[in-house]
């Protein structure tokens, strides 16, 4: 990796742009069985939860090439990119796909000539169904096709890039997966939950013993580094609030140190070890284990900062009309997620709405592990309006102003930020909110058989953003809407 480069990008995820899920020798993924089986399409404008078909989804399987055009026209300097490991590995863990390995590389082949450069995650949360129904990542036994798996993307994708990430937000699906069933595989069992943390975790170390080989056999670039991201939210204590440091703390142990602290420091905090012990749990942490993490630690942290949480103690008692739901409680930890009536700023979806907190973040994360931290996902879910000619997402570019804004503070500092990601590069299926719930900066019609790509007012702002290399994140509405005007008038067949 070049040293002192910063990266803009934008990022974006197989089973929810890529589609083509029933071509070229691909099989079921946790992700087609969820949404087949709980199929559901709520009232127009509604924020309750959309589970749609991914079968097309934006149609990235055969898009591509175009995409490629558009980002490369953008002027992004990186795509990160979740793979699709069913496509690669569709029968089994030892058998490779080779249209699958083939597609990803004309993938990667294309980024590389638009100078573009791919950035590739090996698991965000889509196990294959022939892994998930032998247990999936409760089962010892996916390791050893995880590992077969990350051979391979490393000695056919290598050449392409010097920057990798293993896992995306472990821990939104190993909670929402394994213990508040919200996600697949729809479990609430602490006992999955905690087999499938660990795994997750040693999965991470396995991942980095192949990329060392993958290093001496030349197919990764010896400067090539290899993290693992997550999702951690800053905790902010609600206003009004007894609270100590104790309670962030413990917040914090169980939100962030658990997702990074194996794959980082080789350890468990002491919070996981005392759950497991206190609630009998079936899951043995080995001394074999522990030495695999501590001999394979990752080399660096990639982050998706959307928000911070609020929180409260797990036994303070809020007055109902102080929130805007009920607290969030886990089976873990000491506290509790609030949406507290008095912060001024939330999405349509309930999401705070505080970049102020991204500097604070770098820094806790600055100090606690001291590596090149990427910002792997920062975006905004609205419902845009495509009524127009032109799809000026004002909103939209408020959000990623006061993020981008940080960011341009925190590079000026000494917190270790190497890259800022928008999430997304076009509208996709949202595991939240199904195609309703628009984050790209390229609008997809998904209503248009060839799922129609047209940029937003966002899409010129950003481009200005990475034309001054971070320095212009200024907003004039008048002159973006002509940027816009003119792109328009010059977007021809080879970009829709």
């Amino acid at each position: 990796m070049k040293k002192d480069k910063f990266y803009f990008s934008v990022s974006t995820n197989a089973f929810q742009i890529e589609g083509g899920r029933n071509l070229h020798g691909r099989t079921d993924s946790l992700w087609d069985w969820f949404t087949k089986t709980y199929y559901h399409i709520p009232p127009v404008n509604s924020t309750a939860r959309e589970i749609n078909s991914i079968v097309e989804a934006s149609d990235f399987y055969h898009k591509y090439p175009s995409d490629v055009k558009i980002l490369s026209k953008l002027g992004v300097d990186a795509f990160i990119y979740n793979l699709d490991w069913a496509r690669v590995f569709p029968t089994d863990g030892t058998k490779i796909n080779p249209m699958g390995i083939q597609f990803y590389d004309r993938v990667f082949s294309e980024l590389v000539a638009g100078n573009v450069k791919p950035i590739p995650i090996l698991f965000h949360w889509d196990t294959p169904m022939w892994a998930e129904i032998k247990g999936g990542w409760t089962n010892r036994e996916i390791l050893t096709s995880f590992k077969n798996y990350c051979a391979a993307m490393f000695k056919y994708l290598g050449k392409y890039t010097d920057i990798w990430f293993v896992n995306d937000e472990n821990k939104s699906f190993t909670v929402d997966g394994y213990l508040t069933g919200q996600f697949p595989p729809c479990f609430q069992d602490e006992n999955a939950f905690v087999k499938a943390v660990h795994h997750l975790a040693l999965s991470g170390a396995i991942a980095k013993a192949e990329f060392k080989k993958a290093k001496e056999l030349g197919y990764v670039s010896p400067d090539a580094i290899l993290g693992i991201d997550d999702d951690w939210s800053p905790p902010v204590i609600m206003a009004g609030v007894d609270a100590d440091q104790k309670l962030i703390d413990n917040y914090n142990a169980w939100m962030r140190d658990l997702w990074l602290d194996p794959n980082l420091k080789g350890t468990y905090p002491q919070e996981f070890l005392d759950y497991i012990k206190s609630k009998k749990l079936d899951l043995k942490i080995t001394p074999a284990d522990l030495k695999l993490l501590q001999d394979n630690k990752l080399d660096f942290i990639g982050w998706n900062f959307y928000r911070p949480y609020f929180i409260t103690s797990k036994t303070a008692l809020i007055p109902e009309d102080q929130l805007h739901r009920p607290p969030g409680k886990l089976p873990f930890g000491d506290f509790q997620i609030v949406l507290p009536k008095n912060h001024p700023h939330y999405t349509k979806w309930m999401w705070p709405i505080a970049p102020q907190y991204l500097q604070e973040g770098l820094q806790g994360l600055k100090a606690k592990y001291d590596l090149p931290v990427f910002i792997v996902e920062s975006g905004f879910g609205d419902f845009d309006d495509k009524s127009q000619e032109l799809i000026c997402d004002l909103d939209r570019i408020a959000y990623l102003q006061g993020m981008l804004t940080e960011v341009k503070a925190a590079r000026t500092k000494d917190l270790n930020l190497i890259g800022y990601s928008i999430w997304t590069y076009c509208d996709i299926f949202s595991p939240s909110a199904g195609y309703r719930k628009d984050y790209g900066l390229v609008s997809v019609d998904f209503n248009s058989p060839i799922k129609e790509r047209k940029p937003k007012l966002s899409y010129v702002w950003y481009q200005q953003v990475i034309e001054s290399r971070g320095e212009d994140v200024t907003v004039n509405e008048k002159l973006l809407v002509k940027k816009l005007q003119e792109l328009l008038k010059n977007w021809d067949i080879f970009l829709k």
